[in-house]
């Protein structure tokens, strides 16, 4: 067969798939390729890249660590799948509370933000504290050493806020049939923490006045984050109840932040 351009053709016969290239000149010899399957039922194609099918990495993810037992490292595996990106919007999403926070985590909450935030913020307080105790030592003509014990006192009073206490808040709603989520709870108290790194940062500077509206902003700002996130859990049990479980998260928080002003920033 003699005609102009190139094409291809596809026989399929029962038993063999066949490819014939045909070239522009009747004399020209052709090439012919054999594949031969054992089965001779096509086999279906997979779901494809944009469904969680075989090619979704996140369902790969999630499958392989579903048969992990609960004590291995494997198993957390999932609770860590975010990048860099996400971790930046859901902090941003903390700071400036605009859109309901699950939203922005689109049903996938994570443990890796919490628990760097947390980490950032024991650390960024001692630092800063310490700065504070020295310029304060310097202005006063005093020798000043560092504190340890604010490094360990950091470190028991953020993990606590940012792993014990939604663990037992998640404890009680769902004792009073909130249906809550256990991760959702931590990475709402993890990312809230976000906002303590800026405003220690800020009470570096030498007045007192500046880091109370500091504090009190921050404060602020990470307690109406938390109640506008869990509100939508708290409302599903009785009026009293969740009355009663607002009231301590609220108290518990304004804890944390007098805490916050009169060990670190007291000065």
């Amino acid at each position: 067969m003699a005609n102009k351009g190139a094409y291809s053709a596809i026989e399929i016969d029962d038993d063999e798939l066949q490819f014939q290239s045909f070239e522009t000149s009747s004399s020209s010899p052709s090439a012919s390729g054999n594949i031969s399957s054992s089965n001779s039922t096509p086999q279906p194609r997979p779901a494809g890249f944009g469904t969680a099918g075989t090619f979704d990495p996140h369902r790969t993810i999630q499958d392989q660590t579903v048969a992990k037992p609960i004590w291995s490292i494997d198993y957390y595996a999932k609770f860590f799948d975010v990048d860099t990106t996400q971790v930046m919007e859901r902090c941003m999403a903390s700071i400036i509370p605009k859109d309901n926070f699950l939203n922005v985590m689109g049903g996938s909450p994570d443990l890796y933000g919490p628990f760097w935030i947390s980490t950032t913020v024991v650390f960024v307080l001692f630092v800063m504290s310490s700065i504070i105790d020295s310029i304060h030592a310097y202005m006063e003509s005093v020798p000043y050493s560092y504190d340890i014990g604010h490094l360990t006192f950091a470190f028991a009073t953020i993990y606590t806020y940012a792993f014990m206490i939604p663990a037992m808040i998640w404890g009680a709603t769902k004792y009073f049939g909130c249906q809550p989520d256990l991760l959702e709870m931590l990475a709402l108290y993890g990312y809230g923490l976000t906002v303590w790194v800026p405003v220690a940062f800020l009470s570096v500077a030498p007045w007192n006045l500046l880091r109370w509206i500091l504090i009190l902003a921050g404060g602020a700002s990470s307690g109406v984050f938390l109640v506008r996130n869990m509100y939508p859990v708290l409302q599903r049990a009785e009026a009293q109840t969740s009355k009663a479980i607002l009231i301590l998260v609220v108290g518990l928080h304004v804890i944390l932040t007098l805490i916050l002003k009169y060990k670190f920033f007291s000065l």
